[in-house]
């Protein structure tokens, strides 16, 4: 059996304790903490506790385990975090940055199988377009077989610059699968799963993520773990666990924050920490490790007219996210390609060669600490 990624059903009795510490007292103080009680105006009624779930995420939700703390801050219901870098939906996993190959989602149901209400599907940043619906159908049959009565799918962000190993998916990939989810809801065989447009409601959020646009800095980590808890409190019909702000009122019942939108300052509410610090457990012994990680890509070799391959591919795929790039992604450095690198060069004071030499990689955005 695998053992999930620091399982979290005791973190979210910690967590209650940890976050608070960062937004609640604001919270306490606005309502008059140790004020005379208002009169009781009628019977209280027995609310039965929030049912346990399981989120199964990939390498971009794991920065909830991989950021110090992070985790803490979902907090309302019982849960488990089982979040591996490499994952796949229902083919064979990759191997992650930790030193594993992870089941995928279809496989590691079997170590969560019994007590689950919901499920949590936060994976796709590593699966193709084909095979994108028999994964799902796949997922959602296991899932009933299990007795979950509840399942939460995330959207994918595809304005991003990421591809994943082997070049399986890209932006154009996820774009294309959150369509095909859509779909696959609006055929209404599927009233058990439900849609989080994580996809949608990070959009306007770039300063979130690490430049390639999927995995999150310490800050968009701490978002996450705030969505989820929010999503959670909407789906569970219970007031949301913390106000959006510091000195507001908790909102009661908790609206789809896929509604709402993210909250104005997710600093002023969590201690969000230090940019970039990254804790990995390592191999399958799951070494604890801890180490500056930005998630940028890194290239080996300055670019030039006439160079193919996934470097070049890259490089396009970042201009495209510019407006400079418009043609398909083809992984050659054509006169488009040149014709866009010197556009970005003039637009930031760099001599305009359309060569993306160091400087110009580096503004883009590239590590270029190999070269």
């Amino acid at each position: 059996m695998t053992t999930p990624s620091r399982p979290s059903r005791t973190a979210a009795l910690l967590a209650s304790i940890v976050v608070a510490l960062a937004g609640v007292t604001a919270y306490a103080a606005s309502v008059g903490i140790g004020d005379a009680a208002d009169p009781v105006a009628e019977q209280a009624v027995r609310v039965a506790p929030p049912e346990p779930a399981v989120v199964i995420g990939d390498s971009a939700i794991a920065a909830l385990r991989w950021v110090p703390n992070a985790e803490f801050a979902i907090v309302g219901f019982e849960h488990t975090l089982d979040l591996e870098s490499c994952r796949r939906l229902y083919y064979a996993s990759c191997r992650g940055r930790e030193g594993r190959t992870p089941p995928s989602v279809h496989a590691a149901l079997l170590d969560h199988s019994d007590n689950y209400h919901t499920l949590v599907v936060a994976t796709g940043y590593n699966d193709g377009t084909f095979g994108f619906e028999a994964s799902f159908r796949n997922i959602v049959s296991r899932a009933r077989s299990l007795g979950y009565e509840r399942i939460v799918w995330y959207t994918l962000r595809s304005d991003v610059d990421y591809v994943s190993p082997g070049s399986v998916g890209n932006h154009e990939t996820f774009a294309d699968n959150n369509a095909e989810l859509s779909r696959l809801i609006a055929t209404g065989d599927f009233p058990d799963v439900v849609i989080a447009d994580w996809g949608g409601f990070t959009a306007d959020q770039r300063e979130w993520f690490a430049t390639d646009g999927v995995h999150y800095r310490a800050v968009g980590a701490w978002a996450a773990a705030d969505y989820l808890t929010r999503k959670m409190a909407f789906l569970d019909e219970r007031p949301c666990p913390f106000p959006t702000a510091p000195n507001r009122l908790v909102e009661n019942p908790c609206p789809d924050p896929d509604e709402t939108g993210p909250v104005a300052d997710v600093e002023a509410l969590y201690p969000v920490g230090v940019d970039g610090l990254l804790c990995y457990e390592i191999g399958e012994q799951r070494r604890f490790e801890c180490r500056t990680d930005y998630h940028v890509l890194q290239l080996t070799r300055e670019l030039e007219p006439g160079m193919s391959g996934s470097d070049v591919g890259a490089l396009q795929t970042r201009l495209q996210r510019l407006d400079l790039f418009a043609d398909a992604v083809d992984n050659v450095y054509g006169d488009t390609t040149t014709d866009a690198v010197s556009a970005f060069q003039d637009d930031n004071d760099l001599p305009v060669t359309g060569n993306a030499d160091i400087d110009t990689l580096d503004a883009l955005g590239f590590d270029v600490s190999a070269l």
